[in-house]
């Protein structure tokens, strides 16, 4: 216990960066999986639906869950995977008040395995004052079986002041377990 301790105090930005990896990665992952939305299945050998100026809302018990807008999304002929296009004001709420706001060039949501993507200026913020301040990224993969979010290019994080760049990231949140690639930790 002696030996956590005097880590945490011998560097505190460590921590402190380590923990707002993972709490972003929890929030990009909430947002990110809010984005599903059951399809009704397309017989096979249909065309590929296009749709424009796309409105989503799912709610949670009574409250809203979540809301997005997106310009176009095109849905698999089989109803299964769906990838929309200039994905902003996407909003994630907890206990009905909005908390996470994410934007992203596009993002593909596989009804089947339930494994999400974002990428392209993938930028997720925080609209509670507690929550963490600014992540951004180009591509965010989620596997739901793995229970595993990874951002294989650089990733930036803003937490209460501190600023954490990393060359990837993978958080697995099934056992808890994180491993960032070259970091650079700075106060801002």
């Amino acid at each position: 216990m002696k030996r956590l301790r005097d880590s945490v105090s011998e560097r505190p930005g460590l921590w402190v960066g380590g923990l707002s990896v993972a709490i972003a990665a929890v929030a990009l992952y909430f947002l990110i999986s809010a984005l599903a939305m059951p399809e009704p299945a397309a017989p096979p050998g249909q065309p590929q639906i296009h749709m424009q100026g796309i409105v989503g809302q799912g709610e949670r018990g009574t409250h809203v869950g979540w809301r997005f807008v997106a310009d176009s999304s095109e849905l698999s002929p089989d109803g299964e995977q769906t990838v929309y296009h200039h994905v902003r004001r996407a909003i994630y709420y907890l206990h009905g008040k909005p908390a996470y706001e994410m934007t992203a060039d596009e993002v593909t949501v596989d009804l089947r395995s339930q494994n999400y993507s974002a990428s392209g200026h993938v930028h997720v913020w925080s609209v509670r004052p507690r929550g963490v301040s600014d992540f951004r990224t180009d591509d965010v993969l989620w596997s739901n079986p793995l229970q595993l979010l990874t951002c294989p290019g650089p990733v930036k994080v803003v937490y209460r002041g501190i600023a954490l760049s990393t060359s990837h990231l993978q958080v697995n949140l099934q056992n808890g377990t994180s491993s960032l690639g070259a970091t650079v930790i700075h106060s801002q």
